[in-house]
């Protein structure tokens, strides 16, 4: 019978870290370095298509435009078919989750002339995750059998994450005055 003592346990893991943690390293320093390499308009160049009615539509069904859940007698009416057709099923969900990604490295952008933007941006990447966890337990719904139970709770909710962190971008760019604002309103 072959014994590992603890020794030899506690070596293996300092050295799966030890190689891990450099290679962690590098994976974020090409991915920031990318990022700030991009010019503004490559940037926007990878928006996927998105119709910005229909998130708005899905958006203010459950939230005011403040963000605010909205308790009203005419929210939260949309049926869970209305809402799939609005959304674009899961391709929809698919590209807002990718276009997360794309408003961060905008946040990004103006992060690197305006350090204060550090904040939005940070707001970008917990909301990016929070829709990312969506789009996961419906795809595992979608596994499951049940999407038709779950799709309206999780789709909307990430649709009006979505939805607001469309108008934090904006009112990020308008804040600053930056002259691209104009570009960005008519591509989100």
């Amino acid at each position: 019978m072959f014994v590992i003592d603890r020794a030899a346990l506690f070596l293996v893991a300092v050295g799966v870290f030890v190689v891990c943690l450099p290679a962690i390293a590098v994976y974020y320093f090409r991915r920031a370095r990318r990022s700030s390499q991009d010019d503004w308009e490559s940037i926007l160049k990878r928006l996927a298509p998105v119709d910005r009615s229909c998130v708005a539509e899905v958006a203010l069904d459950i939230i005011d435009e403040s963000g605010q859940q909205r308790m009203d007698e005419s929210s939260a009416v949309l049926e869970p078919a209305e809402i799939w057709k609005l959304v674009g099923g899961m391709e929809g969900l698919k590209a807002i989750e990718a276009n997360c990604m794309v408003l961060i490295d905008l946040a990004f952008y103006v992060q690197q002339k305006y350090p204060e933007a550090v904040v939005t941006t940070e707001e970008l990447r917990l909301n990016a995750r929070e829709i990312a966890w969506h789009v996961e337990r419906l795809k595992a719904a979608a596994e499951s059998g049940k999407l038709d139970s779950v799709f309206a709770m999780y789709a909307q909710r990430a649709t009006a994450t979505y939805y607001l962190m469309t108008r934090q971008v904006l009112a990020l760019y308008e804040h600053d005055g930056l002259p691209m604002l104009a570009s960005l309103q008519r591509a989100l």
